[in-house]
């Protein structure tokens, strides 16, 4: 069967997995969680950007129409309540920390480039 590579999937190759589990350890993000990690929970907001849905009902619905499709990203039929659960639970630190190591990355890569933000980057919560 021929291996087709989706955008998500070259996405995620950039995400360092296992210093994101490093963070998960350190902030202890999963102690109580049984299903929904912090690298599910990093992969849906990507899937969501992608996919051009901006809120949780159209993530969900997503998610189950296309739910036999992401079983090698370990994601199952996902319910708005749990998102936002984790969202309101993970300590928010572990994404702040992604972001700079990423940025890190980056920098790394391209030494001479200056990477300069006109606005000071944030993460938005719709939760109520």
């Amino acid at each position: 069967m021929k291996q087709v590579t989706t955008i998500l999937g070259e996405l995620l190759r950039h995400f360092p997995r296992y210093e994101f589990e490093k963070l998960e350890t350190y902030y202890q993000s999963n102690r109580y969680t049984k299903y929904f990690t912090g690298w599910r929970q990093l992969v849906t907001p990507l899937f969501a950007q992608i996919g051009g849905h901006d809120i949780r009902r159209g993530i969900e619905m997503s998610l189950g129409v296309h739910g036999h499709k992401w079983y090698h990203l370990g994601l199952k039929d996902l319910k708005r309540s749990t998102l936002s659960d984790a969202m309101k639970n993970r300590p928010y630190q572990i994404f702040e920390q992604l972001f700079y190591r990423l940025l890190k990355q980056c920098k790394s890569v391209t030494p001479k480039h200056r990477f300069r933000f006109k606005n000071p980057p944030f993460s938005m919560d719709a939760t109520l």
